[in-house]
């Protein structure tokens, strides 16, 4: 598990077994606290439903991982040919016990097998408490190079933002302007004494080239922010497209062209559905005071 180091987030490792299940407590600038379970059930379900009764779970918290689960609660109905152990029982009785709520759309496979079994639903994203209303979305990437699909969880977590860095445009830059600029300064280093003096003349030459970058090097134009409405899944629909249209163009045949216009259709749709989910949410959020 990788947390990216900010100051507005603290991790703190609460709990770990076997070396395939590991507890994390993530702290916000706000005091606001919940802990992330990743578990990992090596091979089958049994070493996590072993596990599970011993465990005493906040109640804010999620839990994530291949759990190696198979059950029709969220896989929906299974081949005649599947079996369902009793580790699974296990597992699914003690998630709805402990008040869990599934985040993964369920009958969606998260597992495909390189050996051409049934695909499966075990990578798995539950939620508890207050964290439930936290999940803005769940996105599954189905194109990795793994046979199990990627899942990314959107939360909110109300953090302090911090004022963008201004960028700028350096292949714009007019560089004989700022060598000029430094240069009609004409500053005297020759005579310099001891690290007093050396630590000034390193200051005004840092406030001179900062000036002089202001002038000379154009600021970029600020990006266009995304839609409210827009969410982690466009994007990784959005890319599947562009790969599509660019394999497509390299190579014309007729299974990428159909390929193509089938991802723009599922893009447009996509579009359109969120659209109006979007516009009847704030709809029914809005009251005479508000208008």
């Amino acid at each position: 598990m990788y947390v990216r180091h900010t100051s507005d987030l603290t991790a703190t490792t609460v709990f770990t077994a076997q070396d395939s299940f590991l507890g994390t407590m993530i702290t916000s600038h706000n005091q606001r606290t919940f802990t992330l379970f990743n578990f990992y059930s090596t091979g089958w379900a049994e070493p996590l439903a072993a596990i599970l009764p011993s465990l005493r779970m906040p109640l804010d918290c999620l839990l994530m991982g291949d759990l190696n689960a198979h059950h029709p609660w969220r896989q929906g109905p299974l081949p005649q040919t599947a079996r369902i152990s009793s580790a699974s029982h296990s597992i699914a009785n003690w998630l709805e016990d402990n008040n869990f709520c599934l985040q993964n759309q369920p009958a969606i496979p998260t597992h495909h097998p390189r050996s051409g079994g049934h695909p499966s639903t075990i990578d798995l994203c539950f939620s508890r408490g207050s964290t439930m209303q936290s999940v803005l979305t769940l996105a599954m990437d189905h194109e990795t190079t793994a046979d199990h699909s990627a899942i990314t969880l959107s939360l909110s977590l109300l953090l302090a933002s911090e004022p963008a860095a201004p960028h700028r445009c350096w292949h714009k830059a007019d560089w004989g302007m700022l060598n000029s600029r430094i240069e009609a300064v004409k500053m005297d280093l020759s005579q310099l004494q001891g690290t007093d003096d050396t630590l000034r003349a390193i200051t005004n030459i840092t406030r001179l080239i900062h000036q002089a970058v202001r002038e000379v090097v154009p600021l970029r134009t600020a990006r266009k922010t995304e839609a409210l409405w827009w969410n982690h899944s466009h994007t990784l629909v959005k890319q599947s497209v562009k790969r599509a249209d660019r394999w497509a163009r390299l190579h014309p045949t007729d299974v990428n062209l159909k390929d193509s216009q089938y991802k723009h259709h599922k893009w447009s749709t996509m579009v359109r559905n969120t659209k109006t989910a979007y516009r009847i949410h704030q709809l029914e959020a809005t009251s005479p005071r508000t208008v």
